[in-house]
């Protein structure tokens, strides 16, 4: 039998979400290695670009290709700002 994460684990997962978005908002160039760094330091390479697509897929972040290196930039949407209130 399958059972569901608990309130525990689904709490962290929003947490982990929450301290993404904000890391995207104060980061300056938020690639997925910065937000390592930061935000999702416990996570491996692939988990963390998991978190990031959801979060893309969802609407809460953009992702620009920085076409001469391998990383891409990640920036707020207006759904994510929202959120937070961001007023730029």
């Amino acid at each position: 039998m399958k059972t569901s994460s608990t309130p525990v684990n689904q709490i962290a997962i929003f947490e982990r979400v929450v301290l993404a978005l904000k890391a995207i908002e104060t980061t300056p160039i938020a690639t997925v290695s910065e937000l390592r760094k930061t935000a999702l330091n416990n996570l491996s390479l692939r988990t963390a670009q998991r978190y990031l697509k959801g979060l893309e897929q969802a609407g809460y972040i953009k992702r620009k290709d920085a076409g001469f290196t391998d990383e891409s930039r990640f920036f707020l949407t207006d759904k994510a700002k929202m959120l937070f209130e961001v007023k730029r």
